[in-house]
């Protein structure tokens, strides 16, 4: 015998909706995923992750030994070992940094070199790329550059404490045992309590051979 329903229908059943219906609400399930996608995405450009690198362990100021993780460079997420999808051309200083900030972070200063100079030609005051610019130099062997950069960088923006202590780390390691002691007191002096004032009063001990 064929199956009759009685009109005993549960009272949470769902209510049927028209094609247009259904087309509207696609519609507005899209524009809601689009909308939290944009502005997901809009975060993290101008707010990009930056977890402090711990110091160097072992690693005497002055030694500069390439490819040991400089005690301030404030490492972006890094995520594979490709060239950046970012072009020297652009005027995004963020995408820009972010690039420089990649290769930096794979080793490959020399390439990181022009991404940071982009950013400064962009931004003439941008303390944070003069800071990696010079980390990114004198690890290619580029000292004496690497020193204009930083100390420009430093008389520009002398409240960055984080340039002061590379500025510091990069005059030790070109010898500048009294560049490099004045730069690290300045750092310290700056935040003594915080991770690079820490760092900077560890250099200082090297420096006095503590």
């Amino acid at each position: 015998m064929p199956y009759h329903p009685t009109n005993d229908k549960p009272s949470n059943a769902m209510p049927r909706l028209t094609p247009m219906q259904w087309s509207l609400f696609a519609a507005l399930l899209l524009f809601y995923g689009f909308a939290v996608f944009a502005l997901t995405r809009d975060y993290y450009l101008r707010h990009p992750p930056r977890p402090l690198t711990s110091a160097v362990s072992g690693t005497q100021a002055g030694q500069g030994t390439p490819g040991a993780a400089p005690p301030t460079f404030i490492q972006r997420e890094v995520s594979g070992m490709g060239a950046p999808a970012v072009p020297l051309t652009s005027q995004d200083p963020t995408q820009l940094n972010d690039a420089g900030d990649r290769l930096f972070g794979q080793k490959r200063y020399a390439e990181a070199i022009p991404y940071y100079r982009r950013v400064l030609e962009i931004d003439p005051a941008n303390a944070d790329a003069s800071n990696d610019l010079g980390l990114a130099l004198y690890y290619s062997g580029q000292s004496a550059e690497a020193l204009k950069i930083l100390r420009a960088g430093a008389e520009r923006a002398p409240d960055f404490q984080r340039i002061w202590l590379t500025l510091g780390f990069v005059s030790a390691g070109s010898g500048d045992q009294a560049g490099a002691r004045a730069a690290l007191e300045k750092a310290r002096a700056l935040g003594p309590d915080n991770a690079i004032g820490q760092e900077a009063q560890r250099q200082i001990d090297r420096l006095s051979g503590g």
